[in-house]
């Protein structure tokens, strides 16, 4: 199978040095581009880009050419040579599309900042009343030496002519798809090649067996994704622009690519786009861990929804009426969250536990209480019959008495004998107080109910929380006022950031591919050893005072929470004996329940954990401050708990696979909305597409053979191999 995927990716390749864009020298609005094409061959659909001389293109389409030709010609050999020239070659691929694209943009960069100081000159040489000419001056000397990005910030600041600076050439200048395509089968031969070791050839069979179905899934999910977008998407071209059947295939495949590139660009590729991904990605890690822990517990959890109303109703009343310091406030706030959800997730699991109740058919339905709860309690009148207001009383008295009754040992024992004898009496007693406390009489009027928590007028949405229960937001991590609106530049330690997140990971995932690191002390110094090295070289590089543009968002501590509790997930699931419990019930329940587990209670616990993760998604929106200001308001984006769904599919109900798929999501949600933007005829709803096809294609694992994708037959294909090896 490896020689198919680096044949056809060679070919493919090969065939769009010819066809496809190199490099993007402009890109302007409307999605309009200017191309190139090697050797230097330009095609300009914005009509007014002036052509760039590139030097050495010619050499390194015949080194390209050389290197796709080796690829293909050692498939066909032996086992060890293929291996050796394909990490040969992959290497030269690599290199050599390094340099070409580096020198391209290169070219672009020294002709953007040209043109930028020349429109800072025009105002210096014409300045206005709010041009401040020294600051000018500045930007000019800063400009070789900074971010375009900087610099046209600092100029507009300054009172340049912020048109003209919008409407510089030269902009979003980028990899073209021959590029990327040439990165992929440079990387892939490089990765293939490396098998030709022992010591990585069990590491790279390791690697392939997780990645190999979300991976598939993803690439067939855009594959199939590319056909719509052909289907909705012309070519955007500048008026007057003569179209040949070369330049209509070149128009089409890259606006193919430059609809995928916008899809992810922005997201990876700026701090305003990978701060949005993260916001998006937060609430997706919490209700993907809840589904994830249900599913693990053999349970589905479909009620992800209601359960994060009910945790952001608990959060608005403690982060309202609870005093005191932030230090005790805000935990309570956030444990609040936790325990409304986790209430709302064990009413199901109880009831499937005590009556067998399917949990999905409880979910669904305590959904729509959550959601009608909270179209309640926010409303700006909420007018009742004084016959309604009567059996609601009797509702509310009635459960007043039933938990006062289960706090009777010898009432409970015997409630718990019969207990579909006492739900019928009850009910029946119930009802017949509510239909006498419904009968009409006079003087019944209309009662309108005012919650206190509801702020007044017509938005539906409460007071502003207590600021003792905030969550802090990016900016003001930075030292930006939360006040402060627009883009600001400060300078930001990255190495600050870098240094623990690698270190981490580093003690998380070494030991499975070092065995010397497997010991708690070892694992211990080589983090720290890489986080010391890796903020050294941020130091040297200049990456521990870097001038950054910071922009307004509402990613917030809420992310740090959700990572936190994504560890104590994976710690408490399979390190501790009430995670294995857990587990084992939903493997096998009747092995569990042999081996001395209760179904039972371990039921009222998964879902009980479920609904509490779930409840926490609401810190992001309600503490966080995520939906404009820190209130509830009835705007919650409960849909969230059925994205955790196929968040949970995506990473194989584990934290660590729930983290990084719920960051794709929010990759793709960021990225729709700048679909949305870049082009006139693509919106939102195909990244919809793209998501719902991911999950189709990971229930038919990538239609991936079984050596890839069942653990049996993939353990027995690798012992298979070893034992031939040997």
């Amino acid at each position: 199978m490896d020689r198919i995927f680096i044949v056809v990716l060679s070919l493919l390749s090969g065939l769009c040095l010819y066809l496809a864009p190199w490099a993007a020298i402009n890109r302007e609005t409307g999605a309009k581009s200017a191309l190139l094409l090697l050797p230097n061959r330009i095609i300009d659909f914005t009509g007014r880009t002036e052509p760039l001389t590139m030097a050495g293109l010619d050499n390194v389409l015949i080194v390209l050419v050389l290197g796709l030709a080796v690829l293909l010609i050692s498939s066909m050999l032996a086992k060890h040579i293929r291996l050796l020239l394909w990490l040969l070659a992959g290497v030269v691929l690599v290199g050599v599309t390094y340099w070409g694209s580096s020198s391209v943009q290169g070219v672009v960069s020294t002709a953007r900042v040209n043109l930028l100081i020349d429109s800072i000159q025009e105002d210096i040489d014409n300045p206005r009343d709010t041009t401040n000419i020294e600051k000018l001056k500045e930007v000019i000397a800063q400009a070789p030496k900074q971010s375009m990005e900087v610099s046209i910030l600092k100029a507009r600041e300054a009172g340049a002519n912020t048109k003209r600076l919008s409407r510089l050439p030269y902009g979003n200048a980028g990899l073209g798809l021959t590029a990327f395509l040439c990165y992929v089968t440079g990387l892939l031969a490089i990765v293939l090649g490396l098998r030709r070791f022992d010591l990585f050839d069990d590491t790279i069979d390791r690697i392939l067996s997780v990645i190999a179905v979300p991976l598939t899934s993803i690439l067939l999910a855009l594959l199939v994704s590319g056909i719509v977008i052909l289907s909705l998407q012309g070519t955007p071209v500048a008026d007057g622009i003569a179209m040949s059947p070369f330049r209509y295939i070149t128009g089409r495949l890259d606006t193919l690519w430059y609809s995928y590139l916008t899809l992810f660009a922005n997201s990876l590729g700026t701090i305003e786009g990978f701060a949005r991904s993260l916001a998006f990605a937060t609430p997706l890690i919490f209700t993907g861990l809840a589904v994830a822990v249900g599913f693990q517990s053999g349970l589905f959890n479909i009620g992800a929804p209601g359960q994060m109303i009910l945790g952001a109703i608990c959060t608005m009343l403690v982060g309202l009426y609870l005093p005191g310091p932030r230090l005790v406030v805000l935990p309570a706030a956030i444990l609040a969250a936790a325990f409304g959800g986790g209430l709302y997730g064990a009413l199901p699991g109880w009831l499937k536990a005590r009556f067998g109740a399917n949990e999905v058919i409880n979910t669904i339905l305590l959904n729509y209480i959550a959601q009608s709860l909270l179209l309640f309690l926010l409303s700006s009148e909420s007018k009742f019959s004084a016959p309604a207001v009567r059996i609601i009383y009797v509702l509310a008295i009635a459960a007043v008495i039933a938990i006062l009754l289960s706090l009777i040992p010898v009432l409970r024992k015997a409630i718990t004998k019969s207990p579909r004898v006492f739900a019928a009496i009850a009910g029946v007693v119930i009802l017949m107080a509510a239909f006498i406390a419904g009968l009409p009489r006079a003087g019944d009027g209309t009662i309108t109910l005012k919650m206190p928590f509801k702020e007044p007028g017509s938005e539906p949405k409460s007071y502003e929380l207590r600021e003792e229960v905030w969550l802090t937001n990016l900016p003001t991590l930075l030292g930006v006022s939360n006040e402060t609106t627009g883009t600001v530049i400060v300078p930001v330690n990255y190495g600050l950031f870098l240094a623990p997140l690698l270190g981490i990971v580093a003690f998380l995932f070494l030991p499975r591919f070092v065995k010397s690191l497997r010991s708690l002390w070892a694992r211990v110094i080589a983090a720290v050893v890489l986080a010391a090295i890796v903020y050294g070289v941020s130091a040297a590089t200049g990456l521990n005072h870097l001038e950054t543009r910071v922009p307004p968002t509402n990613l917030n501590l809420a992310f740090v929470l959700a990572i936190i509790v994504a560890v104590l997930v994976y710690y408490f699931m399979w390190r501790t004996k009430w995670g294995y419990e857990l587990r084992a019930v939903g493997l096998s329940p009747l092995a569990a329940e042999y081996g001395g587990a209760s179904i039972a209670r371990n039921t009222i616990l998964a879902m009980t954990i479920s609904g509490a993760l779930a409840g926490l998604a609401s810190c992001h929106y309600v503490l966080g401050g995520a939906l404009e200001d820190y209130s509830l308001r009835q705007a919650l984006p409960s849909s969230d708990g059925f994205d955790g769904i196929a968040v949970a599919l995506l990473g194989y109900n584990t934290p660590i696979g729930v983290v990084l798929s719920a960051f794709l999501f929010g990759v793709l949600k960021n990225g729709g909305v700048i679909l949305n933007l870049t082009f006139n005829d693509l919106n939102r709803y195909v990244v919809s597409m793209v998501l719902a096809l991911v999950v189709l294609f990971i229930a038919a694992k990538g239609f991936l053979p079984e050596t890839l994708t069942n653990p049996i037959k993939r353990m027995a294909a690798q012992a298979a191999k070893r034992g031939h090896n040997g």
